[in-house]
């Protein structure tokens, strides 16, 4: 370890010498609009605290010897700042993350970083202008000066705290220096194999997964940085904060025609910040309606005004994803002084729709309904975006949005990671997903049982954090930032296991009672508020894989808030996870090797060998997807078989994973999605045919709030794309439903493997097809690697507008059966994939005479002519075909 703490300074010392001379531009500022911000993202130096001999008064005015300062990451870490520096390795790839010394080792000031940024003014503010300095987000603790002025009067402490400085007095015309000095968590903890390790991290209030979990490798410096927004306001003599927005929306409603009233209920945290009275107007505009309050405030005054309710005639609902659509409104509010001048002013999205909940008086799960409608609720957990917090608005976007691809309806933000940046709610609200948000606990370090490998008894365990006080003023502060996101539905204290009693009641009897009423609150995830707990433990689980047909005959809890499985991603994935020495180790049974362990691999059993022997990384990835499709499509089909009857909801454990990890996910850490995606999918159409695996039978299954008329259609095909077997039947389908149809026959003369396809169409409109792989030799499928050769037809067709490529890929089976095609996206020059790529659907399989459409939707600054579009399939070789503008 100490070679490597001498290799690191070394190269940090190389770094060092290479400043940019970027440092030198964007420097000047311009004063934003009232209500606006301009980000300081750009800039920013670091350098480790124990070279600097001065402190931070002096640092920040006078002469700066920039000698030894680095190029910073702002938001970052400063283990996102050496490695875009080249200090270390990339730690996603094979055991790069060893090479990087641990904080526990190392020492809390190996990771203790002093960050810098200069900037200039176009122009000094006014006699009527204060200027704020806000940091959204710093882990851990921090001191800040600016000019030579420490603005912090308390020290900086806790990961979810916002901040902001009134900074008017100090500013200059030109030669401004801010300095933060950031300090790692106090209790870094020992990352010793265990959940969160040694738990001594939630003796913070910060992330817990950091000394790393079953499913993650340590982030070394326990993402000590600025990690979020830093920003520059203006405002007048009051501000304008913290708007509180509640829709009604009563009756039961439809996604569609004309709706009855709904109402909008305001209120907004005002405070004069001079030393005298001030009087204005409060001035609030939405939706073409326009509400005026007059005001006054006593010096230093905060207060809370509450506006008149507005009633909006034939409102524009919003729904969650696959019931309805999602309608956003804007609200302005401002307040004014004067002849119409803004002293500040906020506006934001909202979305008009009620949620209420209450327990089932079948199965104890807890049911949620949205405008009235009940709602089967199918989710996912999510842990971050990414292990070393590099966020941005563009990868939440991509990231949610493939959760609405999925056809689920729900995300829960895990409590031991971090409540989410806004933008992330942002893309809730756009795409219909209902957020699930935990606080920052868990089970794991919070004492939910005896742990060996915890440093601290399981009673003291339970009295963590070490700072209720700040863990409290935390959660009031997040919550005054996310509550008006529509798709925000439930609170939950932590994840399996209660907080602090003193923390959790201020929770349950105060805080959200007094800022966000309308929300149910639960203590932890297996609350019996929120399922009744039907399995024992803590009330949640299983992990590994399953026999498909265990899904539809094991009875979980009502609402299981986290049940998975596995999940390996695509082969270019993992060759860009590991090295090809490593990826040639495939694991055998319990033999598994240090880079497929490291990278957290959960193990397939003997599921992958049934598709045939696995020769190489090829096959293994090519009969994982096959793997991956049939048991997330079984478990999402196994829940909705008994749908209202034994589940009212059920979150994947998990769908995603913030680095490169071999375990529960629907797309990996760089976006690729995978065939887990596709199955749950199908799986959770809303309108969906499925064969029940136990029974035999067809089903028609109809979450969404509406009746349709349909037609099923079931035919049974041998491998040469003969139909041995058809029944079709027309059925009204009521909303909220289960109906069993027609049980299928095994095949006669069929030895081996064999297909089952259910098409359902509404009118002459084909909604769905959903294609089963089934045997007639018990988990044996290696008749599906001797399916007759057939190359699809590829036709595609794209417009491009700057760089967002949208088309259409039409695939088509001319003869015999074309199986498990997978559409891809690649650099034609480079071979590399362009990534994110959302598709209407993917790993197809189509019968005889059969064709799908496929919408696929991407961002790349390539030309048409560098992209080329990719099919591989089980029954062709790869097929490649020239991207194609249609002008």
């Amino acid at each position: 370890m100490k070679k490597i703490f001498l290799l690191a300074l070394f190269a940090l010392s190389a770094a060092a010498t290479c400043v940019a001379s970027e440092n030198e531009t964007n420097r000047e500022i311009v004063l934003p609009k009232h209500g606006e911000k301009t980000a300081l993202n750009t800039g920013w130096l670091a350098k480790r605290a124990n070279e600097i001999k001065i402190d931070g008064n002096r640092l920040s005015t006078g002469a700066f010897d920039r000698s030894g300062w680095i190029a910073a990451r702002v938001p970052g870490t400063v283990l996102t700042t050496l490695l875009d520096n080249k200090v270390f390795p990339a730690p996603e790839f094979s055991l790069n993350n060893m090479l990087i010394p641990d904080i526990y080792d190392a020492g809390k000031e190996f990771y203790t970083f002093w960050f810098v940024r200069e900037f200039d003014l176009s122009a000094l503010p006014d006699d009527n202008q204060t200027v704020w300095l806000n940091f959204r987000g710093i882990n851990y603790r921090a001191e800040i000066f600016l000019n030579g002025k420490r603005l912090n009067t308390d020290t900086h402490e806790g990961m979810f705290l916002r901040k902001s400085y009134d900074i008017t007095s100090s500013l200059r015309a030109s030669g401004n220096r801010l300095a933060v000095i950031v300090y790692p968590p106090d209790y870094p903890g020992n990352p010793n194999g265990g959940q969160g390790g040694d738990g001594m991290i939630a003796r913070n209030v910060t992330m817990q997964f950091t000394p790393g979990w079953d499913w993650i490798q340590p982030v070394r410096d326990r993402n000590t940085g600025i990690w979020d927004e830093v920003s520059i306001s203006v405002s007048g003599a009051v501000r304008v904060q913290h708007p509180y927005l509640v829709t009604r929306v009563p009756g039961v409603r439809q996604p569609e025609g004309s709706q009855k009233n709904a109402f909008v209920n305001t209120s907004v945290e005002l405070v004069n910040t001079s030393p005298a009275a001030v009087s204005g107007t409060l001035i609030c505009e939405t939706d073409g309606q326009r509400q005026t309050q007059s005001v006054t405030l006593a010096a230093n005054e905060t207060r809370q005004v509450e506006l008149k309710e507005i009633s909006v005639k034939n409102p524009r609902l919003w729904w969650p994803n696959g019931i309805g659509r999602q309608e956003l409104y804007d609200m302005s509010i401002r307040f004014e002084t004067g002849a119409g001048q803004v002293s500040d002013s906020r506006t934001f999205r909202y979305g008009i729709r009620e949620i209420t909940s209450g327990l089932s008086e079948v199965n104890g799960g807890r049911v949620f309904y949205v405008n009235g409608q009940p709602i089967y609720m199918t989710g996912g957990n999510y842990i971050a975006s990414d292990w070393l917090l590099r966020l941005s608005p563009e990868r939440y976007r991509a990231e949610v949005r493939f959760h609405a691809e999925m056809n689920v309806r729900m995300i829960r933000v895990w409590g031991g990671a971090l409540l989410e940046r806004p933008e992330f709610y942002d893309a809730c609200d756009e795409y219909g997903i209902l957020v699930f948000q935990d606080l920052w606990g868990s089970g794991d370090c919070n004492g939910a049982w005896v742990d060996p490998m915890k440093a601290d008894s399981r009673e003291r365990r339970w009295e963590y954090p070490d700072n209720h006080s700040l863990f409290l003023a935390s959660v009031e502060d997040q919550v005054k930032m996310i509550r008006n996101h529509p798709s925000l539905c439930i609170w939950c204290g932590a994840n399996e296991w209660p907080l602090a009693k003193d923390i959790d009641a201020a929770l349950r009897t105060d805080i959200f009672p007094r800022l966000d009423p309308e929300r149910l609150f639960i203590s932890y995830s297996t609350d019996t508020l929120f399922t009744r707990n039907t399995i024992g433990g803590v009330g949640d689980g299983p992990y590994g894989i399953q026999e498909p047909e265990w899904f539809f005959t094991f009875r979980s809890t009502p609402f299981n808030p986290e049940a998975g499985s596995i999940g390996s991603p695509e082969v270019e994935s993992m060759r860009e996870m590991m090295t090809e020495a490593e990826l040639a180790d495939l694991p055998r049974g319990r033999q598994v090797s240090a880079a497929w362990t490291y990278h957290k691999d959960l193990g397939y059993g003997d599921h992958l060998e049934r598709y045939g022997a696995v020769k190489d990384i090829e096959t293994y990835c090519k009969y994982a997807q096959a793997v991956n499709y049939d048991q997330y499509r079984s478990f999402m089909e196994g829940r909705a078989s008994k749908m209202w009857e034994w589940y009212t909801g059920i979150l994947i454990w998990k769908t995603q994973n913030p680095w490169t990890s071999l375990r529960g996910q629907m797309y990996d850490w760089f976006l690729d999605v995978n065939a887990t995606l596709y199955g749950t999918r199908k799986g959770c159409e809303p309108l969906h045919p499925q064969y029940n695996l136990a029974s035999k039978e067809v089903e028609l299954v109809n979450t969404a709030v509406s009746d349709h008329r349909v037609e099923v259609i079931a035919q049974l095909y041998k491998t040469d794309g003969s139909v041995v077997w058809e029944q079709k039947t027309s059925e009204q389908s009521a909303a909220n439903s289960v109906k069993r149809l027609f049980a299928v026959p095994v095949p006669e003369g069929v030895d081996g493997v064999y297909f089952l396809k259910l098409s359902m169409f509404e009118g002459a409109s084909r909604l769905t097809t959903n294609i089963y792989w089934l045997t007639t030799r018990p988990k044996d499928y290696t008749g599906l690697a001797k399916l007759p050769a057939n190359k699809p037809s590829v036709r595609s067709e794209f417009g491009v507008e700057g760089d967002n490529y949208k088309g259409v890929v039409r695939l088509k089976a001319e003869a015999g059966i074309s199986f498990f095609n997978r559409i891809k996206v690649f650099d034609k020059t480079t071979h590399r994939r362009i990534l994110p790529v959302h598709y209407s659907d993917n790993y197809i399989t189509l019968m005889p005479g059969d064709e799908q459409s496929v919408e696929i939707e991407f961002a790349s600054a390539l030309k048409a002519s560098q992209i080329e579009i990719v099919v591989d399939s089980w029954t062709s070789p790869r097929i490649t075909e020239q991207l194609i503008i249609d002008n």
